[in-house]
């Protein structure tokens, strides 16, 4: 996957503006500080060149998150989506990728940083699906959210919040959705634990599961296990350079939650990991209906085989089939 053209094209007309070793030594200290830095909630960029530096290193990662994570959503929900709030948007990804995947020009993008917000817009403003997209300033810890919309959507923001506020901040987002809440983190320990909160309170509130789980219940997973999937995005010459990497992709691991107000479909199991393959034999660990276990699939059932020899950990297994 890769991020589309008119992205592609709008950060290289940005940086036409810039010298391309200074905004590695922007993006240098970006991850020092993102890696390192205590999680208060507090600003990590101030300028625009910083803005820039972290666009081009994370928004095809967040790009190709949120688009795998509403795709996957979207198969098990049958009502129509006809409004956006897109919360703590940055630089814009994920409304990107919802244009790719819903027919709807009603989206709201709100945003703390001032140097991100007009960047987004600025990125959005060379698409004419996305040129008159509403954006806000709004602190959403400290922010009434006032708007409300059928998607809500927030990608990579619950881990920047001080864990005594992020309660708040998952009750105000559901309280502004009319349908479906999805929430994506990183694929860790520490991104999956900020999911399972969100599962424990939409539970109980009354509210339903979607995705990925397979039931409605509390994760059995133990603490120091984590679900998560992947998606590999195809990197641009310049995100080469400011990652010091040599692979044209990169693997980016994210961990989702989509909640709901009406029940959905829940059937199938979930592959947790990636598939063993052995000789005449895959073994995948897959969650079904709330408890892990071993599907095994040998090569006696050639077409079925051959369809889980491809699966990633992530993905829906619908009824086949198989030895448990």
């Amino acid at each position: 996957m890769k991020i589309p053209e008119l992205l592609e094209n709008a950060i290289e007309e940005k940086l036409n503006h810039v010298k391309l070793t200074e905004l590695k030594q922007y993006a240098s200290k970006l991850s020092e500080k993102y890696m390192y830095q205590e999680r208060t909630g507090d600003t990590l960029l101030n300028t625009e060149i910083e803005a820039l530096a972290y666009s081009i290193m994370r928004m095809p990662a967040t790009y190709g998150a949120v688009y795998t994570a509403l795709k996957h959503t979207l198969e098990r929900i049958n009502f129509n989506i006809q409004s956006v709030l897109d919360i703590g948007a940055g630089t814009g990804s994920a409304t990107w990728a919802i244009n790719e995947l819903l027919d709807t020009k009603n989206i709201q993008c709100f945003e703390r940083e001032s140097v991100m917000l007009e960047l987004g817009k600025s990125f959005m403003s060379q698409n004419p699906n996305l040129k008159d997209i509403s954006w806000k300033y709004m602190d959403i810890v400290k922010d009434n959210l006032e708007a409300k919309a059928d998607l809500v959507v927030t990608s990579y923001m619950l881990n920047e919040i001080k864990p005594e506020k992020r309660k708040d901040v998952i009750n105000k987002l559901i309280k502004s959705s009319n349908h479906i809440i999805l929430i994506i983190e990183p694929g860790t320990p520490e991104g999956f634990s900020n999911i399972k909160e969100v599962q424990k309170i939409a539970i109980e509130t009354g509210l339903n599961i979607v995705a990925p789980c397979t039931f409605q219940g509390i994760c059995p997973l133990p603490d120091e296990d984590w679900c998560h999937s992947i998606v590999r995005m195809e990197r641009t010459k310049v995100h080469k350079v400011l990652k010091n990497a040599d692979l044209p992709y990169e693997d980016e691991k994210f961990s989702y939650i989509a909640i709901a107000k009406e029940k959905c479909d829940n059937s199938g199991m979930r592959v947790l990991r990636h598939p063993m393959i052995e000789k005449g034999k895959i073994t995948l660990k897959v969650c079904h209906n709330g408890k892990m276990e071993d599907m095994i699939v040998t090569k006696k059932d050639k077409e079925l085989f051959k369809m889980m020899k491809k699966k990633k950990c992530g993905e829906l297994i619908l009824d086949c089939k198989t030895e448990m």
